[in-house]
């Protein structure tokens, strides 16, 4: 019991990225500007005419003509509602389905660019790529499965751009990341203790990493470029604590099984792979007051098939099976002739997720995904920007249903389905000096 909760317990980690918010598949996010969820994606590593290019694709740094700040405040209404039932040993665990999994959250994102030269511009960014915070209460059908599940990541990009020629720049430079996490679920232990109440388990743990990203823009005339991001994957070795708390009605009727549970408190390791991925688009000025944009990124998900979980005692492995997935979007940009300040913006995407009917469960309910988004962008003044966004997804043609479990002794079997969706609006200033 010990050996085998150990192993699934981390293995949570990985199963606990990222289900709360509006995202990419599996725990992956893309919000940080509104400008980005106003066209749902669409042009990103083309766009490069504000420093979230710096992100996007540090290559477009080359096209501004000035130093700029750019930042964005995000908020996210997600909405993960389970139906049906935890089954252990051929009986419906007792409890309620667990109302809405997505408590609302605030992220942000910044970035800004130095223009040394024309052709030779510096830049950073600080975003959240990978996140979540979902919460069950405790009476939740598959508390066995998952309870609380919070997981922060925040990733400094640094970036230098230059100029090779008229129609070709180049971008990159270091990724800092800093990541976090902290996982809760309840532990069965009611054939030993019939009436003693479930224990908790707490995990938590956090690493500091590094990678890189690598972008080239190519300029076809002045209307009409081609971007392609890369963004590395980044090792992150994550150690921490596992704490379990014990009721006392355990500790009272069987003290055997509260010194097993006991012995759970230590302290843990595993090895996480944030996937790298690559981002193409595409920005056409089709006539002087429209512009089309569209992108097509990867995600190398299949790097997660295993996850290797270290204690004092033992080393074990625990199958995961993401698959890589496709994002394509498309956009556009409207600036109303009689408005030459403002522009409208609209776009569409579509989203695989990364696991199946087999890999989804409580912590990571992921599934193909649609995406709208709508925003605008007001010129206060020549040097100053706001901009709004707002993007919503719903459930795509994939599938939704549950047919899951985490291995761990009388955990049980989380069968049904999940109904997801999500709201994020985003607002934002973009200063040039």
């Amino acid at each position: 019991m010990v050996t085998k909760y150990r192993r699934v317990a981390m293995a949570a980690v990985v199963f606990g990225l990222g289900a709360g918010q509006a995202r990419g598949a599996a725990f992956q996010l893309r919000e940080g500007d509104p400008d980005w969820l106003a066209n749902a994606f669409a042009g990103s590593a083309a766009k490069a005419y504000d420093a979230g290019t710096a992100w996007n694709n540090p290559a477009g740094m080359t096209l501004l003509d000035s130093s700029e700040l750019d930042d964005g405040v995000n908020y996210f209404d997600p909405g993960i509602r389970f139906s049906g039932n935890d089954i252990v040993n051929g009986k419906s665990v007792r409890g309620g389905t667990g109302g809405d999994a997505g408590p609302a959250a605030v992220s942000a994102g910044f970035e800004g660019v130095y223009s040394a030269t024309h052709d030779l511009k510096f830049g950073m960014a600080a975003e959240a790529p990978f996140g979540l915070r979902t919460s069950y209460p405790t009476d939740f059908v598959g508390r066995y499965q998952a309870l609380v599940s919070s997981i922060f990541d925040l990733q400094l990009a640094l970036a230098a751009a230059y100029r090779l020629s008229p129609q070709i720049s180049i971008g990159g430079g270091p990724v800092l990341t800093y990541f976090h996490a902290r996982l809760t679920q309840a532990i069965n232990t009611s054939a030993f203790v019939p009436n003693g109440g479930d224990s908790v388990v707490d995990i938590h743990g956090d690493d500091v990493a590094a990678g890189y990203h690598l972008g080239v823009m190519y300029e076809v005339n002045s209307g009409l470029r081609f971007g392609l991001d890369y963004h590395s994957r980044i090792g992150v070795d994550v150690t921490g604590q596992q704490r379990v708390a014990v009721p006392q009605a355990i500790r009272t009727q069987n003290p055997f099984v509260a010194a097993v549970l006991d012995a759970l408190n230590q302290d843990v390791a595993t090895q996480i792979t944030l996937p790298d991925y690559a981002t193409l688009s595409a920005y056409y000025d089709v006539l002087p007051e429209w512009t089309l944009l569209g992108t097509v990124q990867w995600t190398h998900w299949s790097l997660i098939q295993t996850l290797s979980v270290e204690t004092p005692t033992s080393v074990e492995q625990t199958p995961i099976g993401f698959r890589n997935t496709w994002m394509g979007s498309v956009g556009a940009n409207w600036r109303p002739p009689a408005f030459p300040r403002l522009m409208l913006q609209m776009g569409v995407l579509y989203d695989e997720g990364a696991n199946t009917d087999l890999t989804r469960g409580a912590r990571l309910p992921d599934e193909d995904r649609i995406g709208t988004g709508v925003g605008a962008t007001y010129a206060l003044t020549p040097r100053m920007n706001v901009r709004v966004g707002y993007l919503h997804e719903f459930p795509g043609f994939g599938g939704d249903k549950v047919n899951y479990s985490n291995n761990f002794p009388n955990a049980g079997t989380l069968v049904g389905s999940y109904a997801n969706n999500a709201d994020v609006l985003s607002a934002g200033v973009t200063m040039k000096f």
